[in-house]
């Protein structure tokens, strides 16, 4: 990025995008990142591991420096994501790595890698930062501390929508009862945060953005004090060539093959033909109050004895590994390393035994 675009690099604000996978949040990291003032880089979810493993306050020294750069390109707790994406450019982020003063507090030294990442739309002069990785969700409220300065985009998504959406991918377990729990968990912290934090968070649902995206965009352009640019409907022309950060063609088209089309509502109640009974009756009895709190009505209202039984093991296992991922912040960063790497196979294991009932 050409640093005549960036004034006061290091104090130039950051949000955060935070939902579920699959709730919206990259189509809402596309239409910012399309803002001329805006930069968004595509997932790559490393400040939780790096804030851990150096702190916030490190003492930037020549071989600190090289230490930090070659964890923020391979990091050791989420390894799913690839530096390439950023398409980051190193030249002018070693020139600042060199000039950074000893005391800089890693959350702007962070910012600078995010700067100098390169955006398929056109950039003038940088006002805001975006940050989108649902995986966050879980840290939200470490996220606020360490960047008290920060705002954060809710989004929600129809736990039952959201649920036809995980089932097309292989990264979390394709459990109803899992996946309601997770959706309960985050949701409930969102509508706490948004509460008592208001200025600095803006909670939205997927289905307003999608059947009224204008509308919308113009309240969060408010939100972050920036230009309402209607250009930014347009970003599905460049992203039928450009694949938004995303090296190989074949895996953006995978996971965004809607960022080729413009924004619409084809999504919205899938649920209704592409779930079971069984399946959805167990979605919104996990989902509990917060189904409805969060907008969306129930289809079955009556209370069952056997179901909250059948699905108790699941909501511990749930609740257990949430306070496990947790828990990591506050253990040695080798422990939290070895326990990062067997969490995923925990979703393989399901997967295998379910293919195997089957």
């Amino acid at each position: 990025m050409n640093d005549s675009l960036i004034v006061n690099k290091q104090e130039i604000p950051i949000f955060f995008i935070i939902g579920r996978p699959r709730s919206g949040t990259t189509l809402i990291r596309t239409l910012l990142d399309a803002h001329p003032n805006v930069i968004v880089p595509p997932e790559y979810p490393v400040i939780p591991d790096l804030i851990h493993r150096f702190g916030l306050h490190p003492r930037w020294t020549p071989k600190l420096k090289k230490e930090f750069l070659q964890a923020f390109k391979q990091p050791q707790t989420f390894e799913f994501w690839n530096y390439d994406y950023l398409q980051i450019d190193e030249q002018a982020l070693l020139k600042d790595l060199d000039e950074l003063p000893i005391d800089t507090p890693m959350t702007k030294v962070i910012k600078l890698f995010y700067l100098h990442s390169k955006s398929v739309f056109p950039k003038q002069e940088i006002q805001w930062i975006g940050d989108k990785n649902p995986v966050y969700a879980l840290y939200t409220r470490l996220l606020m501390k360490w960047f008290p300065e920060a705002k954060f985009l809710f989004i929600i998504r129809d736990p039952r929508d959201n649920f036809v959406s995980m089932k097309k991918f292989d990264w979390e377990a394709p459990n109803s009862v899992i996946q309601a729990w997770r959706w309960k968990y985050i949701t409930k912290m969102m509508f706490q945060l948004h509460q008592k934090y208001p200025e600095r968070t803006f909670l939205f649902r997927y289905e307003d953005l999608a059947s009224k995206p204008r509308n919308l965009f113009k309240k969060i352009c408010n939100f972050l004090d920036i230009d309402d640019d209607e250009n930014v409907f347009e970003f599905y022309r460049i992203s039928g060539q450009e694949n938004l950060g995303f090296i190989e063609r074949e895996t953006f088209l995978k996971y965004h093959e809607s960022l080729t089309k413009p924004i619409n509502t084809d999504t919205i109640g899938k649920w209704l033909y592409e779930l079971q009974p069984n399946d959805i009756e167990i979605l919104e009895l996990v989902a509990g109050k917060w189904l409805e709190r969060a907008g969306y009505q129930r289809r079955y209202t009556k209370k069952s004895i056997i179901l909250p039984i059948k699905t108790s093991p699941f909501v511990i296992y749930s609740w257990l590994l949430y306070k496990l991922m947790l828990a990591g912040e506050n253990i040695p960063y080798s422990l939290k390393v070895k326990l990062s790497r067997f969490l995923p196979s925990l979703a393989r294991i399901y997967g295998k035994v379910v293919k195997l009932k089957k």
